[in-house]
């Protein structure tokens, strides 16, 4: 089953002298997390405003579910999908974290009674609950994408969009958001779709899709696509650090099966091979 499925989309922004999508067929399924890859205009970003109702196609379809994205529809479209953005400072609107995530709730006119007992949820979820009362600005990094995250889950949405939301993040703050990402997707079955430059993202996605020129020059699992160095290198994005050491042992002559590998996989391989 897919939770959100493009047919034959193409979009054209206004005065570029060719579409940023042509003729774009792609599904992600549900509960799967989908990373979209490639250069800076390759079309990654207009993909997920295109499925968030933030830009409309000029031709094809998008549907949430069976649920078209369409104007009349982009309300229902927004208790499905939520967004996190790449800055976390510009995600802000309350003055302190229980405000921000209460906002959300405020627009869908969600009862008073309820709004508590989500927000304490959501905080719980991403381990913010013992700042509640705090300042946004007084936050880390890593602290405001958790919050904003919580904001999310406050709503209860079924697909969550990742729009580079750990690149300005410090290692630490990167990894604690991944984290944390990994284990909701575990237990709460969310879809997730994530725009990214980072190996280590890449490398917990269930699938990646690589975007050149607006379009889909391959798809696959992460496994099938990342021992794939070359197109990694052909469209300027990391290589994650143990299908690097791979790479380099093959160019050393050393014979090393033809797959995908962790640099814990690596290791043991290597140590294998020692004894």
């Amino acid at each position: 089953m897919d939770a959100v499925t493009l047919k034959d989309i193409q979009f054209q922004y206004p005065n570029a002298e060719s579409p940023i999508l042509d003729g774009v067929d792609l599904s992600f399924p549900a509960g799967k997390w989908t990373a979209l890859i490639g250069r800076n205009g390759s079309g990654k970003s207009t993909i997920v405003r295109l499925i968030d109702g933030l830009l409309v196609p000029q031709h094809g379809q998008i549907t949430i579910g069976s649920l078209p994205v369409t104007e009349e529809n982009l309300t229902k479209v927004h208790q499905q999908v939520g967004i996190v953005f790449q800055n976390p400072d510009n995600q802000f609107v309350g003055a302190t974290v229980a405000d921000d995530v209460a906002f959300g709730l405020e627009n869908r006119q969600v009862p008073r009674e309820k709004m508590h007992s989500r927000i304490q949820q959501a905080l719980a979820e991403v381990g913010m609950e013992a700042l509640t009362t705090s300042e946004p600005a007084m936050l880390s990094g890593g602290q405001k994408q958790r919050v904003a995250i919580a904001g999310i889950l406050a709503l209860r949405p079924q697909v969550i969009i990742l729009d580079e939301a750990t690149s300005m993040l410090d290692p630490a703050g990167r990894q604690l958001v991944l984290s944390l990402l990994q284990r909701l997707r575990t237990r709460r079955q969310f879809t997730i779709i994530s725009i990214t430059h980072d190996p280590n993202e890449m490398a917990i996605a269930d699938r990646l899709v690589v975007l050149e020129s607006g379009k889909i020059i391959r798809q696959g699992s992460t496994a099938e696509v990342l021992q794939d160095v070359p197109l990694l290198q052909k469209i300027g994005v990391g290589v994650p650090a143990g299908q690097a050491l791979r790479q380099q042992l093959v160019e050393r002559g050393i014979s090393v099966p033809l797959r995908y590998f962790t640099v814990k996989e690596m290791v043991e391989w290597l140590s294998q091979q020692l004894k």
